[in-house]
């Protein structure tokens, strides 16, 4: 391999590859721009590639170069439309390398920043080509474990291409409980506990992904990861109506199912998701806010939401058509059942604007 000493230490070849420029940086290293100029088999291909290379440095430790093979190895074996292939990987000099599918395009995550309003149909479909990769991943038994906007690639075809596994996991590996691997705003609860995770982590941060390009904002964020990762495992999402008002409400029941904090509550596997997602009606609304969601997660354990938010999302396929959604229910807001709802779930700003009243009315008679 050799360098160009004026291109930032960037390699001006590495294999049979010749560096055109550098992409960016992925979880393990710098990815550049690269034609295939060696033949292979004979056969000159000049194909344009992506490279990814692990620094010197990172290539002498051992979890990294580890990891780095782990990714080499799991991207080897998937073969998906919506996956980024693998070409070959390799050692150069020092220089441990992937060559890979090179994407013309950007990824999702300036897609989001530079898209004022994502349309609601390019979302669904967007999260569906995911879920299809996914379950391709999942189905080879390899879980990306780091699904986020900068993970997933979307060509000028409007194609997605989900990349960088390199903190992937084979479910056949042994699992490292008490590390945290990924990134805390699209990390599951379990997680970012250091728990042992699987592809159910991925339809979370999938569930996570599918709110910011609603939103344009993940539903947790803070000031340090560790208020994030705090966020991931104790704090409600705000329902994504909120923040966008032509939010179908099949789709966002979905996400909020998707992003549930125990499994138990949360899509099986990305089939599930994938088929609910098929029931969508781009053109459906929230017609009123969505009260099933408090700040707290201990308010949200008794109340049956997660078995009839399921209830509805396979209802749709039937023609159901919701009104108003309160605990789980469907109620009118002149029906008694509402208000009694209503008084059991805010049972404490009741009292606290009975309080405030009585003390309001003592103060006037005193005068």
């Amino acid at each position: 391999m050799s360098k160009n000493k004026y291109l930032d230490l960037m390699p001006a070849s590495i294999g049979k590859y010749k560096i055109l420029g550098k992409l960016g940086k992925g979880g393990m290293g710098d990815i550049y721009k690269a034609t295939q100029e060696k033949p292979v088999n004979g056969v000159a291909l000049n194909r344009v590639v992506a490279i990814k290379v692990l620094p010197p440095q990172l290539s002498r430790d051992s979890e990294f170069a580890q990891r780095f093979e782990i990714e080499a190895q799991a991207i080897s074996t998937l073969e998906h439309q919506n996956i980024v292939s693998i070409y070959e990987y390799g050692e150069d000099d020092g220089y441990r390398f992937i060559a890979m599918q090179y994407i013309d395009g950007m990824d999702l995550g300036n897609y989001i920043a530079e898209t004022k309003v994502i349309a609601v149909s390019d979302i669904i479909d967007f999260s569906k080509q995911i879920c299809r990769g996914l379950r391709y991943a999942h189905t080879h038994n390899v879980v990306h474990r780091d699904i986020k906007p900068q993970n997933i690639l979307l060509d000028k075809n409007n194609v997605i291409h989900i990349t960088d596994f390199g903190i992937a996991k084979t479910v056949a590996d042994i699992t490292l409980t008490g590390s945290t691997v990924g990134t805390p705003e699209y990390m599951s609860p379990e997680q970012a506990q250091g728990k042992k995770i699987d592809a159910q982590s991925d339809i979370y941060s999938l569930g996570i992904v599918m709110y910011e390009m609603l939103t344009r904002k993940p539903p947790f964020v803070a000031n340090n990861s560790m208020a994030v990762a705090y966020k991931q495992v104790h704090e409600l999402p705000m329902p994504p109506s909120v923040k966008r008002k032509d939010t179908p409400k099949q789709l966002e029941l979905i996400i909020l199912k998707a992003i549930k904090k125990e499994k138990r509550d949360r899509y099986e596997s990305v089939e599930e998701l994938l088929a609910n997602l098929d029931t969508v009606d781009p053109n459906e609304r929230v017609d009123r806010q969505t009260l099933l969601f408090h700040t707290s997660l201990k308010h949200d354990k008794h109340d049956g939401v997660a078995a009839n938010d399921e209830r509805r999302i396979t209802d749709r396929r039937n023609g159901d058509r919701r009104g108003m959604a309160l605990d789980g229910v469907n109620q009118s807001i002149f029906s008694g059942e509402y208000w009694k709802a209503m008084l059991r779930i805010h049972w404490p700003t009741w009292i606290a604007l009975a309080a405030l009243s009585g003390a309001l009315a003592i103060h006037v008679f005193k005068q």
